[in-house]
């Protein structure tokens, strides 16, 4: 089986229809509905802030230089993550962002499929953004300077260009919710301290050899390190990235994440069984597996494709990776219920997630090989063992067959290619979207339609 995939193709959206059952309630920055006589905001008055630091990534530019103090703002103690949530909204909605008082400025961004930062407003200048009536979107806030801030978001019914709009006989209205923080003084150590990943609950040092990661975004891929090409484990659950040996990582998958079978996915099982789902796209409390030829070594090197190969599978029950599609469809990749080795011809400076199942609870080794031809023409290989811990009933140290001792080692970032944002003390993790939206955007895509300037000639209205 060989395939062809393109970044693009890590973007599908649609999930099984079980995952609204796993989602939690939004929590967010603002709710908001169009029914009824207008606009309406719901929201927190008051939002906590953490320190962090802007990463060393060409995205993030438009927050500072890299290392630089930030604080991020509208994470609660559970660590959910923020939303703009427009589903009880029947109109698509223009925002944009003020501030009445405050020592610096503010941004309200999102990400790109890719994982790449992407600004929707700020208080230094008058863009506004759209979002599509029905959709949730992960959004952060963050401020670039300690002290008090009143923050005003703007939203206005987006219907259109005509000097008298209206909606379902009403005129189009706008309102605005207006929000208080304080970003209290803080070094880089201290912001240092806060991200460090001992701290996280998602990534902990088992009572093994391994480092086991519960949750959080990691990437298995190959790179050249100390010039030899090796398969390893991209660690994105930290502030700081980390390259780790696979047979010295762990990964759980717990019953938290057993869906159910639904239609139309014979290839998993019968309908209504339940299967162990790593889902394409992040959900909260589940680790977030991906794959990617985007470190630095391997562009630089490597002109063409890289092959990735399945070529064993070890466990009590069966292995799947696939690709879920905008209508439904899915997209198989790996089946270790058909004929081994199987290969993904996987391009260079490529970032993908797909969703990755297992029938039955137990360890894991998934053999896997990763091999490319240099502009030199010698080629190059590796194989390594991805290990899994399934089910919560799972021992952690049961998967750990590797010598150990890699936490905290190798943590060159490869010049930071990949697409991944920092965290917080409270185990926030700042990519992607939580469980929250995942119900929400099951067959769509949420990105942001359109961006444009309050003084541009599609704002007619005057607001």
């Amino acid at each position: 089986m060989r395939k062809h995939l393109t970044l693009i193709a890590a973007l599908a959206a649609a999930l099984l229809p079980a995952a609204a059952a796993q989602a939690q309630a939004p929590e967010g920055i603002a709710e908001f509905d169009t029914t009824g006589t207008g606009v309406a905001i719901d929201g927190p008055a008051t939002l906590a802030t953490v320190p962090s630091l802007v990463p060393d990534r060409e995205d993030f530019a438009f927050l500072g230089e890299a290392g630089d103090l930030v604080w991020i703002a509208g994470a609660d103690a559970e660590g959910n993550f923020p939303t703009l949530d427009a589903s009880a909204a029947d109109t698509d909605l223009t925002l944009a962002l003020d501030k009445t008082e405050g020592p610096g400025d503010a941004w309200l961004y999102t990400f790109t499929g890719p994982g790449l930062a992407e600004p929707l407003a700020s208080t230094e200048d008058d863009e506004s953004f759209a979002i599509p009536a029905g959709t949730t979107a992960a959004v952060v806030l963050a401020v670039d300077e300690p002290g008090r801030y009143t923050i005003e978001l703007a939203a206005r019914e987006n219907v259109g260009h005509a000097s008298v709009a209206t909606t379902r006989g009403q005129a189009a209205s706008s309102t605005t919710a207006t929000y208080t923080l304080t970003a209290a003084p803080a070094t880089v150590e201290e912001a240092q301290a806060i991200a460090d990943p001992a701290d996280r609950n998602g990534s902990a040092q088992a009572d093994t050899s391994c480092t086991t990661i519960a949750e959080g975004h990691i990437d298995i891929g190959p790179r050249f390190a100390d010039g030899t090409w090796t398969a390893q484990l991209r660690d994105d659950t930290a502030s700081e990235s980390v390259w780790r040996d696979l047979e010295d990582v762990v990964l759980t998958v717990p019953d938290a994440s057993l869906f159910p079978i639904p239609e139309g996915y014979d290839f998993l099982g019968a309908p209504g069984d339940e299967i162990y789902l790593l889902p394409q796209v992040q959900a909260a409390g589940i680790v977030w597996p991906g794959w990617n030829t985007q470190d630095k070594s391997v562009i630089d090197a490597v002109p063409g494709s890289v092959d990735w190969n399945l070529t064993a599978v070890d466990g009590p029950g069966e292995f799947t990776l696939f690709l879920s599609n905008t209508f439904g469809g899915a997209e198989v990749l790996f089946d270790s219920s058909a004929a081994l080795p199987q290969t993904v011809s996987v391009p260079r400076n490529t970032h993908a997630h797909g969703n990755w199942t297992f029938s039955e609870p137990g360890v894991y080794l998934l053999t896997v090989e990763f091999t490319a031809t240099t502009g030199d023409g010698e080629t190059v290989t590796d194989t390594k063992n991805v290990q899994l811990a399934v089910g919560d009933a799972t021992d952690p140290g049961d998967a750990c067959h590797g010598e150990g001792g890699s936490a905290g080692k190798d943590t060159d970032n490869g010049g930071d290619d990949g697409g991944f944002l920092p965290t917080t003390g409270t185990g926030w993790l700042l990519w992607g979207l939580g469980a929250a939206a995942i119900a929400v955007v099951v067959g769509a895509t949420i990105m942001f339609a359109t961006r444009k300037r309050r003084n541009a000639s599609g704002d007619a209205d005057g607001n």
